[in-house]
């Protein structure tokens, strides 16, 4: 579980990369969001193998808070980013910290993780419905309407043999 915990935790938050633009007529999602919670469900499968999480990410202006809980609402792991850097706290384990969410990836997983670049889909500062980040293929398949803009409601990311769908249940949007 804790692997794909890991990877979970990688899929919301590290480095830069480019994108492929959709046509401006074709780009749903927008404009950026800066503070806002969101609640919803993760599924990640690798082979066999699949796992379910629900989440609850809080966003305001320089800080990001994203809590996994399990399906039934226990809490997993938390995730900060704020101006003193990132860090992950995970029960009966010592908290990660680094300086960036690119430099906490890197640290606690060996690999570095396009969590920035992803994050901004989630929040609307990404239009294109599809790009790929550093092997991750990240497709936006379904979205909803709010007050004039669109936001992210169903968005699944694959490498490799992994592939992770993101739900957002509940939008609470803070302008």
């Amino acid at each position: 579980m804790w692997a794909w915990l890991a990877g979970l935790v990688v899929f919301l938050a590290a480095g830069c990369a480019e994108f492929s633009h959709a046509p401006a007529d074709q780009a749903l999602l927008g404009p950026p969001l800066q503070r806002f919670t969101a609640e919803g469900r993760i599924s990640l499968r690798q082979g066999g193998r699949r796992d379910h999480l629900r989440f609850s990410w809080d966003r305001s202006p320089g800080k990001d808070v994203v809590l996994l809980m399990t399906p039934l609402g226990q809490g997993l792991a938390e995730l900060t980013r704020d101006a003193d850097g990132a860090r992950l706290v995970q029960p009966i384990q010592a908290p990660v910290s680094a300086g960036s969410l690119a430099q906490l990836a890197q640290r606690a997983f060996g690999m570095p993780v396009p969590l920035d670049a992803m994050a901004d889909w989630l929040r609307g500062a990404q239009s294109a419905l599809s790009g790929e980040i550093d092997g991750w293929r990240v497709a936006v398949t379904d979205t909803s309407p709010f007050r004039e803009r669109r936001l992210l409601r169903v968005m699944e990311a694959r490498r490799d043999d992994v592939e992770l769908t993101l739900i957002i249940d509940d939008w609470d949007v803070r302008e």
